[in-house]
């Protein structure tokens, strides 16, 4: 689970642990967003990374209960099309994945 801000000062560390996750061979990751305050481009460019490795090798992402700041920001700029984005951390783990 995500807290706080994901912006420019989180973006590095959270970058190479989704790089470590699927290099492990876990390619069906769920960022849980639910205590996810604020997000930035910098926050943004590490979930298309993670979308973009995860798929690279056969896996995918999904984003879990962002909250308005983050969803509005997803919508805005097209990523909740291209990133599944699901109600709660319940959700993206049990439902079927696209």
């Amino acid at each position: 689970m995500l807290a706080g801000e994901v912006a420019l000062a989180l973006a590095p560390t959270l970058r190479e642990s989704l790089a470590v996750l699927i290099s492990e061979g876990r390619m069906w990751i769920v960022l849980d967003l639910d205590q996810v305050t604020f997000m930035d481009s910098a926050g943004l460019g590490v979930m298309v990374y993670g979308m973009r490795r995860a798929e690279a090798r056969g896996g995918r992402l999904r984003l879990a209960g962002p909250g308005c700041q983050v969803r509005r920001l997803l919508e805005l700029t097209g990523l909740d099309t291209a990133i599944e984005v699901l109600p709660d951390a319940a959700a993206a783990c049990h439902g079927p994945w696209r």
